[in-house]
């Protein structure tokens, strides 16, 4: 069995409509037809049923779907093994990341695409974690940089490379720039603006203020962490974000929350069982280092206050 026809199977399976995969596959319709019929031949089962102008994939085809991605998969390994064995690393890596860790992903691109200039990557930001765990379930991902989810799917691999306390974000300009440290109870006394609270940073930052029984009524909320650090720099609203937001933005400065402070956990999400290409090794090991810096400002950062040693946002309130 040839690996083209699989390939067309797995995108006709992916978008069900002849018209739309085969502009994908720049191919025509008849071309994408008598392949898919060659290879319900060969299998000998029906792979799609087709009612009216509509397709669906058969009990057989939702089978043979997971073993076409595998097998596709599992050559585009093999092909991309052989070429890191000559110390040719090309090929494409597919990331995922949520808004508010794009600045830390931006350092490790800039170093990585220096090191491995004939590298690819694709890269797809969201504001939702459980957006890139689908994504990462139905193998459109190599990894995704998030916060760890508190539910994980089955499917999905999560390992922690760092962890970072939530503080509170002014400009340099503010007032409260120059404090040693901030108490919630103070939020009131400031203009606030938060995240959206569909958002997981957000939902980590309400359970705190909720435990620490501070009522807070923002005066802007955005879904977006690039808005939200852009507003921040007019010098007129205070936030909470992770410590480590203010790293590619040295204007901004974090002030440690008195209070003991949820700690936001970086995570990288992956299948199970998913084997990573050399190239992408190489990217993680970048990864490693950039989240081990964080790790190490962490450090650094408690070895005068203990307010930085914040609890975890998995624990229970």
């Amino acid at each position: 069995m040839e690996l083209t026809p699989l390939k067309y199977f797995v995108k006709l399976a992916d978008v069900l409509s002849f018209t739309e995969a085969s502009k994908e596959l720049f191919i025509t319709q008849s071309t994408l037809s008598l392949s898919i019929k060659q290879l319900e031949e060969e299998l000998g089962v029906t792979l799609f049923d087709r009612i009216g102008k509509k397709i669906y994939l058969t009990d057989a085809g939702r089978d043979f779907l997971d073993c076409s991605r595998k097998a596709i998969e599992e050559v585009a390994y093999g092909i991309q093994h052989l070429k890191e064995m000559q110390h040719v690393y090309t090929g494409k890596i597919k990331i995922g990341v949520i808004y508010s860790l794009f600045p830390l992903l931006n350092i490790c691109v800039l170093k990585f695409t220096k090191a491995f200039p004939k590298a690819e990557l694709s890269i797809v930001y969201s504001h939702s974690v459980l957006e890139l765990v689908e994504l990462i379930n139905s193998n459109k991902l190599d990894f995704a940089l998030s916060y760890n989810p508190q539910d994980v799917s089955a499917l999905t691999e999560s390992k922690e490379y760092a962890c970072m306390p939530l503080c509170v974000i002014v400009h340099e300009s503010h007032p409260v720039a120059i404090r040693k440290h901030f108490s919630l109870s103070d939020l009131n006394e400031f203009p606030v603006i938060f995240l959206d609270k569909e958002l997981y940073t957000r939902k980590v930052i309400d359970r705190m203020l909720a435990q620490y029984r501070v009522k807070v009524k923002p005066q802007i909320e955005v879904n977006s962490t690039p808005l939200l650090l852009e507003m921040l720099r007019t010098g007129h609203w205070i936030s909470i974000l992770p410590q480590d937001m203010t790293v590619s933005s040295p204007d901004l400065k974090a002030v440690p929350i008195k209070e003991k402070t949820e700690m936001m956990h970086i995570s990288l999400l992956s299948l199970k069982g998913k084997r990573h290409s050399l190239l992408t090794e190489k990217f993680l090991e970048v990864l490693r280092m950039e989240t081990q810096k964080i790790q190490e400002r962490r450090i650094a950062g408690g070895k005068d206050s203990d307010l930085f040693e914040g609890k975890s946002a998995e624990e229970e309130a």
